[in-house]
């Protein structure tokens, strides 16, 4: 097996030769396409794990101010013939070129909600979700059609799938009934553009906000289409084991993104790694992070050993 073939086993719930692992960060957004592509490389080569997600923080270009509820029928997401586009495209087409096709690359993607979260302010954006619902769904729907069609650039620049941060989930955000109104819808509209190509991926993260101690409901999104699925499993207290129950998809995480990770030592790595396995099994999961890993002086030693750790399992209860 190659690493893509191995995680594509996974997501098809098929016997793997070795558990594959699969770790990310955040890099500076100021980076140019040559100092992303090769920052991806370095942690790709240096840890020897099965997939690349691309780490992008470049945020969506959307065009519009709220100053009433009216500029939401006005919003819009600059198409893809634009700079900020074709940048990320052509990171996609530099690690591909360096990656080689045995490997999957996901380009990272915020759902519609976070990205006019970010556009305009938290407080505005559910300010107006609760005074004027319908004037947001209007102004979500035009910002999904237009990461629609980015997501679809994504896919023809080389792109395997797509690594979907879905968020808006928190205690005390929305009413569940809200939430299937106002998010849910333009997530799945996302969401469909991979599910609806052949040989083509959703890795689907579910996400919390640090104001709301990153806790969400990872069981309102049981129903979204994800090869793979990730949450926190210490945030929200769900187990990989409890949530494989909720999910009809093959999972990807266990681990503490604040902890072992990234704090050591490796003994320690070996032995969080090793009980996630334990419990778990080895069919139908990838050993990967809580969320991207947070906090100073990440090491990729210790992202190696756990990928090392993941790789050797199979072979270490062979040997029991």
């Amino acid at each position: 097996m190659n690493k893509a073939e191995r995680v594509i086993a996974v997501m098809k719930g098929e016997k793997v030769d070795y558990v594959p692992a699969g770790f990310w960060f955040h890099y500076k957004p100021e980076y140019t396409v040559e100092e992303m592509v090769d920052a991806h490389m370095k942690l790709y080569r240096e840890t020897g794990m099965d997939i690349i997600k691309i780490m992008q923080d470049y945020m969506y270009p959307i065009v519009g101010e709220i100053r009433n509820k009216e500029d939401w029928y006005e919003v819009s997401v600059k198409d893809t013939s634009s700079e900020e586009f074709c940048k990320l495209a052509a990171v996609i087409k530099g690690i591909r070129k360096k990656a080689g096709d045995d490997v999957l690359l996901f380009q990272t993607m915020f759902g519609p909600f976070k990205a006019a979260s970010i556009a305009f302010g938290d407080e505005v954006l559910m300010r107006y979700s609760k005074e004027a619902p319908e004037a947001v769904e209007a102004g979500i729907k035009r910002i999904a059609d237009g990461l629609q069609k980015w997501a679809e650039g994504f896919l023809d620049a080389g792109a395997d799938g797509i690594y979907y941060s879905a968020q808006f989930g928190e205690e005390g955000r929305f009413s569940k009934d809200e939430w299937e109104r106002l998010v849910k819808p333009f997530d799945l509209q996302i969401l469909q553009v991979a599910q609806e190509r052949e040989n083509k991926y959703n890795i689907l993260h579910i996400c919390g906000e640090p104001e709301y101690e990153f806790r969400t409901h990872p069981e309102w999104f049981a129903d979204y289409p994800g090869d793979l699925v990730n949450w926190s499993v210490k945030d929200n207290h769900l187990s990989l084991t409890d949530g494989k129950a909720i999910f009809n998809a093959k999972l990807l995480g266990g681990m503490d993104n604040k902890g072992n990770i990234l704090r050591g030592p490796a003994e320690n790595i070996r032995k969080e790694v090793e009980g996630i396995l334990d419990e778990f099994g080895t069919t139908g999961i990838m050993i990967g992070a809580d969320c991207t890993i947070q906090g100073k002086d990440i090491r990729l030693d210790y992202i190696k050993e756990a990928v090392d750790t993941a790789h050797n399992y199979l072979t270490r209860e062979e040997q029991k």
